[in-house]
């Protein structure tokens, strides 16, 4: 029985209500509706840089749950093929393109400007927020070691922010209550959640509303980043869109795994262009 499977039979609902947003605010970016380009596209809600930013110092600020997702191609194929998955995307208020894969797949499908937003980079721009307004970040993923490590270096590179807990990802699901408690406790602003997908997504969907943070995000293995577990490919590589070149080039077993699902999600997105042919 797979991951998804056995955590639908927990309390978990991808239609759970809806914060109301703050009268009169414009930019609310909460849960959302389907649009014409989510149906279209992959679901991209927030194209570009200065957007992401905007909605995330929004929720920082006045402390309004989101669940933002950043959105790479095997989280594409995933959604086309799981429909709980696909309801945990479309739901999420943000949704940026994690990378030149899905930037290139929506810029295709909706024939507007994408800009692609790395999840690293976005959630490095989010503590540096926290950070400007001294609030409070949670850390939760990752095995003990990196997550403890982790949480010293982002105190040390983000001074003014509080690390208010920190839990490691090796937990079972008897275990998730205990877990939802210890983050609501120190009620964050920020959230990161780094698990790996689809189960990051899934804990922060089905508990957006008891976590009581402002931004819940999914980061994958970022943890490993900051606690200098794992390098980052050079900026070249990064300003060029052509990380997925550098490590192709350092770790060949791993993106060699990724291929497959690569060429899944080329063949989406050109029957998503065939079915919905943009004028």
């Amino acid at each position: 029985m797979d991951l998804l499977t056995r955590v639908r039979g927990r309390a978990f609902s991808i239609d759970a209500p809806p914060v109301v947003p703050p009268k009169g605010g414009t930019a609310w970016v909460g849960r959302r509706m389907d649009t014409d380009s989510d149906r279209i596209g992959l679901g991209v809600t927030h194209r570009t840089w200065d957007q992401a930013k905007d909605a995330l110092r929004l929720h920082l600020a006045a402390m309004i749950p989101v669940h933002v997702v950043t959105l790479t191609p095997e989280m594409c194929v995933r959604a086309s093929r799981s429909r709980p998955f696909n309801g945990i995307v479309s739901s999420a208020g943000i949704v940026v393109a994690d990378g030149v894969g899905v930037a290139w797949g929506e810029r295709r499908l909706i024939a507007q400007k994408i800009e692609k937003i790395p999840g690293i980079d976005l959630a490095s721009w989010a503590l540096e927020e926290v950070d400007r307004i001294a609030g409070r970040v949670f850390l939760l993923g990752s095995k003990p070691d990196i997550i403890v490590r982790a949480a010293t270096e982002i105190s040390r590179r983000y001074p003014r922010l509080k690390v208010s807990g920190y839990h490691h990802g090796y937990f079972g699901l008897d275990e998730e209550d205990r877990v939802v408690s210890a983050v609501s406790s120190t009620n964050p602003h920020l959230l990161l959640v780094g698990m790996g997908s689809p189960r990051q997504e899934m804990f922060i969907s089905g508990h957006l509303h008891q976590l009581r943070c402002g931004v819940a995000m999914g980061v994958g293995g970022s943890f490993d980043v900051w606690s200098g577990s794992v390098g980052r490919a050079p900026a070249f590589f990064r300003k060029t869109g052509t990380e997925w070149l550098y490590r192709t080039l350092t770790q060949p077993g791993e993106r060699l795994r990724r291929i497959p699902g690569l060429w899944r999600f080329i063949f989406l997105v050109l029957r998503k262009g065939r079915e919905h042919p943009h004028p």
